[in-house]
């Protein structure tokens, strides 16, 4: 049984997906640390976002998701286009 192209376009984009949204939730930590880096979160509401130490770690492990969800999409692009320019 062979895959068609279409099959493994599908596959990939699924790949991709998956991706975005596993990326996601690093995008928002460090949307909120630089946040909470340069306004700054009101302490009344927010106590545990005062301390900066948590802000630097929130843009520390949303930085290294955001990185590893570059480095998978690109791999995943450079597949996609492996797969577009392979003859029918």
């Amino acid at each position: 049984m062979t895959v068609t192209k279409d099959e493994k376009l599908a596959v990939i984009q699924k790949k991709m997906t998956m991706v975005a949204i596993i990326d996601f939730p690093g995008t928002l930590l460090v949307a909120a640390g630089l946040y909470g880096l340069v306004a700054g979160f009101d302490t009344a509401a927010y106590p545990m976002l005062a301390n900066s130490i948590l802000l630097f770690a929130m843009v520390g492990v949303g930085g290294c998701i955001m990185a590893w969800g570059i480095f998978r999409m690109m791999q995943l692009a450079r597949e996609k286009q492996t797969v577009l320019s392979e003859p029918s």
